[in-house]
């Protein structure tokens, strides 16, 4: 049995499609389109394409559109550019342990939050 993989006969979107995209992934974040993501991926573009143009791509097939149009897989640094050495190392060796003292004598826990993209226009929630 000799079964090709792919999409059939290639599918591809037009120029004008894909130049819509690129606009609305540049400008928009795929919450604001009615998509369930919060960051553009490589199956949030292929359900972008497939309800607004019915065209099923593969996931293969969009992030070689992607990589077409200049966007690559970004991996996060492991630390921030603005990072002063000798700040983090007073933090960790007398800030952190007066906080995790009290934290201890008061029964408490200690969480650590990170940096994350946050809208002021964002609306939660069902209609």
């Amino acid at each position: 049995m000799n079964k090709k993989r792919g999409v059939k006969g290639g599918k591809k979107i037009t120029g004008q499609q894909a130049a819509e995209v690129r606009r609305l992934i540049k400008d928009k974040m795929p919450d604001q389109l009615k998509l369930a993501f919060g960051l553009w991926t490589r199956a949030a573009v292929q359900q972008l394409i497939e309800q607004k143009y019915g065209v099923v791509l593969s996931v293969k097939q969009v992030g070689r559109y992607l990589k077409s149009w200049g966007y690559t897989p970004q991996k996060p640094i492991r630390k921030a550019f603005e990072q002063k050495p000798e700040q983090v190392k007073q933090w960790l060796e007398k800030e952190y342990p007066a906080i995790k003292k009290r934290a201890t004598k008061e029964k408490g826990t200690i969480y650590f939050g990170d940096e994350t993209g946050m809208r002021s226009d964002h609306q939660a929630g069902r209609s």
